[in-house]
């Protein structure tokens, strides 16, 4: 059974209730079609036998539900006890509650199994007739959003309900308030017109005076009926999109069903634990199992002992990387024998879950077909041994050559039955291709000046077709005259097409990068150093490039490595078209690419036009099947002479540029200067410190405490990093936060931030008995990596005992904005944590707002630049006041960062700031200070 029902936000008093009812006047009255006809509309969408509208009668001495309508339903009234909806609610419609306030998920009641729960298995509908076993109730809402009745739907037998049925139920809910309220606002319009024209009115006005009013009620009750009729065609309009919906659906299912049950092959489909879940008749007359005994083994049970292992590796490739497998196997059959397979399988999504499906054919024949073959084949490779090669025989005294049929058929010429051919010495040169005749001919002379008994020599010849083919040729001189001439050689021929091809294909990918066909690694070093060579002889210069892809990782992760591949092949053939033929372009690997441009002129302009016309050119969108892709790149540029000598050191110069322009806002180039050398040493020389002090437990936190307005007590405390050096003292954060960032160290530092924050709060609130809260920042490099950073930090709050609702991640607005959608999925998977979430430094985006409804933001913290200019400012003091009023129209925490001063403190307090922290409480402290000063 399963069941749903919020017990916050839906209590209200009995009397509340009885006032609306009684506005209503739907108690005790006859069955209306119009009710009826709502009724039989839900039981319609839910596919449920009955439906029915009960109104909570409060007023009678059994207190519970009054049936309106209950088409074909026995009884007109339950009792408290006998009701489905009451049981469930638990308080939620109990007597002593407030003002209600009414969410759409604490609106319903779903029982899927009746029988399975305590408290509806007794009931008579459920024991008796009409044996009751599903139920669904949506509360009907007055206008006053006080809960007055249930719109129920009851069905014999037990199901899972869709969120799109129960939507439809609960605008169907809505409907009856609709047509309620209708009705009760004409009643009231009717008594008000009914009035004598004398005589005084509760208002204290004459009729006259009560014309305008009336007037107004007429308006309200067109209104009123416009609306309701509206809703109708909506439901209506939704109701009809559902039906059509389900019958595509149902067509859809009987299609696939009918597509597999024709396949000529054995279909099976199974789940991610190996169960069965969909095969046709092939599958189980080929496996001899009946229906009910297929379902209840898992896929490999199916396959023999010693092909499990194999198989149970291709199933977890399949589902795990999506990968397409063949396999050839033996399947056990329900006899106790086995058969062979080949089987095809891949991996289907439904709904969220990973599916095996595939196709397997029996290949009995082809296995007993192949061992014929097999057999003749080895005798025949008896019989003919060395028929793979051709003969050839040369006459050296009357220079003709003769060939054996084999030489024929490799260039594929149909034998014409003498046994061979015959061909003149100087024919057979001239069938070579033109680059190869001079090392033929100078291998037959060493061998014909008795240089070499033998001759060996590979050689290109055109074939039927006019198609080039390699062919090996060796033999040796069997005969030579009394002054020792040769006179006779003899020797073999074999096709070589086939290797020279793999041949050349190895070459290409030891230089070639497989996915874009540009230049690797090693073929770049090669023509780096050769143009380095040239450069220096020829004194010119030549500029080295370094390419990285911005967003590339987002596109790759986010929309699969099919298109992550698509569009590196577009950006290389861009790139390409953007430089000259001499020029180098190849890929280093993942998004990055490098380019070689030689022989430029001294003034440099050339190599601007071409990094300007490369950053213009990848800017442009990029389409790859249904997406298109907006990426851009970070261009580095290092010249030689003027930045290196050599290849090392112009390549490493490049990449620094390129860091420069990626540091600079990405999409742009720079040029290579020593200012950024210097920069870079001294970053690498701050990252190698940092790497130790992680080591030396050099890294600290301190605690800065968070104020509330209201009550003037520290509230929680924001967690901050510092570095105690033994030689440098404190580093400040600016020094070494963007260093961590940059190399990847910001990672395993925030884990321990985690870790020690979580810690250290969970101490302090079982020292203190006190609730307190902490703020930890997170950074764009943690949100990559959303397995790890969900793991780091379960991890730290299991350690510590903190409770998630104890925790607030901040994050910069600039972070949204640039990693979108890492961090919808990232703070999704917080929020149902109970993590909560901040925008730090709010205000200093560039982008919309949008994010703020689509993310789970609890709080906005103000940045101190605004805050700094209080007093000053007076634009400042407006920015303030509309983002607190905004945050507050969202339901939103306000925290003000960087109070300084007494007039700060004033101005933002009269503004309604929520909390503030900040110098002029307090400057961050150390653990032992914080804790001294306020716990």
């Amino acid at each position: 059974m399963a069941e749903r029902l919020a017990e916050s936000g839906l209590s209200t008093t009995t009397s509340a209730r009885g006032r609306a009812l009684a506005r209503y006047e739907i108690l005790a009255t006859p069955p209306e079609a119009v009710f009826d006809d709502v009724a039989r509309r839900a039981a319609e969408v839910l596919k449920g036998a009955y439906g029915a509208i009960s109104f909570f009668d409060d007023a009678a001495d059994d207190a519970g539900e009054w049936f309106k309508s209950a088409v074909g339903l026995p009884g007109k009234r339950f009792i408290r006890a006998e009701s489905f909806f009451l049981p469930f609610a638990a308080g939620a419609l109990g007597a002593d509650g407030g003002s209600m306030e009414a969410r759409s998920s604490a609106r319903y009641c779903i029982i899927n199994d009746t029988l399975s729960d305590k408290r509806t298995r007794d009931h008579a509908w459920v024991a008796n007739a009409p044996h009751i076993c599903f139920y669904a109730g949506v509360l009907i809402l007055s206008r006053e959003r006080m809960p007055i009745g249930v719109l129920a739907v009851f069905d014999m037998f037990g199901r899972e309900i869709k969120a799109i049925d129960l939507e439809v139920l609960v605008n169907l809910a809505d409907l009856i308030t609709a047509r309620l309220e209708a009705r009760a606002e004409v009643r009231r319009e009717r008594r008000e017109r009914q009035r004598p024209d004398s005589g005084s009115y509760p208002t204290g006005l004459t009729k006259p005076q009560m014309e305008p009013q009336i007037a107004a009620a007429d308006e309200h009750v067109t209104n009123l009926a416009r609306e309701f009729a509206q809703l109708e065609e909506l439901l209506e309009a939704e109701i009809a999109t559902r039906q059509s919906t389900e019958v595509q659906l149902r067509e859809e299912k009987e299609f696939s069903d009918a597509v597999i049950a024709s396949l000529p092959g054995a279909f099976f489909m199974f789940d991610k634990h190996g169960k069965m879940v969909r095969w046709n008749q092939s599958f189980r007359q080929h496996t001899g199992y009946a229906e009910d005994e297929i379902g209840a083994l898992r896929a490999v049970e199916f396959i023999a002992h010693h092909d499990r292992a194999l198989v149970a590796d291709a199933i977890r490739r399949i589902l795990e990387r999506a990968e397409e497998m063949t396999l050839e196997v033996d399947l056990i059959t329900r006899d106790g024998g086995d058969a062979p397979y080949v089987l095809t399988g891949r991996r289907l999504e439904i709904g969220g879950e990973r599916y095996c499906i595939g196709v397997g054919r029996d290949i009995s024949e082809r296995r007993r077909t192949e061992g014929e073959i097999r057999d003749a084949k080895e005798r025949l490779d008896l019989a003919l041994e060395g028929s793979s090669l051709a003969l050839w025989d040369w006459d050296v005294s009357t220079n003709e050559v003769f060939f054996s049929d084999g030489w024929a058929e490799m260039l594929g010429i149909t034998p014409d039955g003498t046994g061979g051919a015959i061909l003149r010495g100087e024919q057979v040169v001239g069938l070579n291709h033109v680059e190869d005749q001079p090392r033929f001919e100078a291998a037959m002379s060493n061998a014909l000046r008795g240089t070499s008994d033998e001759f060996t020599c590979d050689y290109r010849v055109p074939d039927i077709d006019g198609n080039w083919i390699w062919l090996h040729s060796s033999g040796k001189v069997t005969e030579r005259d009394a002054s020792g001439r040769v006179r006779r050689m003899t020797g073999t021929i074999a096709n070589i097409t086939a290797r020279k091809a793999a041949e050349e294909r190895v070459e290409f990918l030891a230089t070639r990068d497989p996915l874009t066909g540009l230049p690797n690694r090693m073929l770049l070093n090669d023509r780096l150093a050769l143009g380095l060579a040239n450069a220096a002889r020829k004194k010119t210069r030549l500029a080295f490039m370094f390419i990285d892809l911005d967003r590339f990782k987002t596109i790759n992760d986010s929309l699969g490595h099919d298109v992550g591949d698509e569009l590196l092949k577009r950006v290389a053939s861009r790139l390409s078209a953007c430089v000259r033929a001499s020029d180098t372009v190849a890929r280093l690997g993942g998004d990055e690419f490098a380019i070689i441009l030689e022989n430029l002129p001294p003034d440099g302009q050339e190599v601007q036009s071409i990094a300007e016309k490369m950053i213009s050119s990848l800017a442009a969108p990029i389409q790859v099947g249904e997406h298109q892709l907006n990426t851009s790149c970070s261009l580095g540029i290092a010249v030689f002479p003027d930045d290196g000598g050599d290849a090392q050191t112009i390549m490493k110069h490049a990449d620094v540029a390129m860091y420069d322009a990626k540091a600079k806002g990405r999409n742009n180039y720079q040029f290579f200067s020593q200012a950024m050398n210097a920069k870079a040493q001294e970053r690498l020389a701050v990252e190698n410190l940092l790497r130790l002090a992680q080591r030396k437990n050099e890294l600290l936190l301190y605690y800065q405490p968070r104020v509330g307005f209201k009550t003037g007590e520290v509230t929680g405390v924001e967690a901050l990093l510092r570095w105690n050096h033994p030689q440098l003292g404190l580093v400040a954060p600016h020094h070494f936060l963007s260093v961590a960032e940059d190399s990847g160290l910001i990672v395993p530092i925030g884990e321990w931030v985690f870790e020690e924050a979580f810690r250290q709060v969970a101490e302090w609130q079982q020292k203190s008995e006190r609730s307190l809260a902490v703020a930890v920042n997170l950074s764009g490099a943690q949100l990559v990596d959303a397995k790890r950073l969900m793991a780091a930090i379960e991890g730290a709050l299991k350690k510590s005992g903190l409770d998630p609702h104890d925790v607030e991640l901040e994050l910069t607005e600039s972070m949204l904005l640039k990693n979108s959608d890492e961090a919808a999925a990232v703070l999704q998977r917080l929020g149902e944590l109970g993590v909560g979430i901040a925008v730090d430094n709010f205000g200093t985006g560039v982008s919309s707002l949008s994010y703020l409804r689509q993310l789970p933001i609890d709080s906005i913290k103000v940045d101190s630049s605004f805050v700094r200019d209080i007093g000053t400012d007076p634009n400042d003091e407006a920015i303030i006041r509309a983002i607190i009023a905004m945050t507050h129209s969202l339901k939103l925490n306000v925290v003000a960062e960087g109070v300084e001063r007494e007039e700060q403190y004033r101005v933002l307090r009269d503004l309604e700031c929520d909390e503030y922290q900040g110098f002029y409480f307090s400057k961050p402290l150390p653990p032992e200070e914080f804790e001294a000063a306020f716990l």
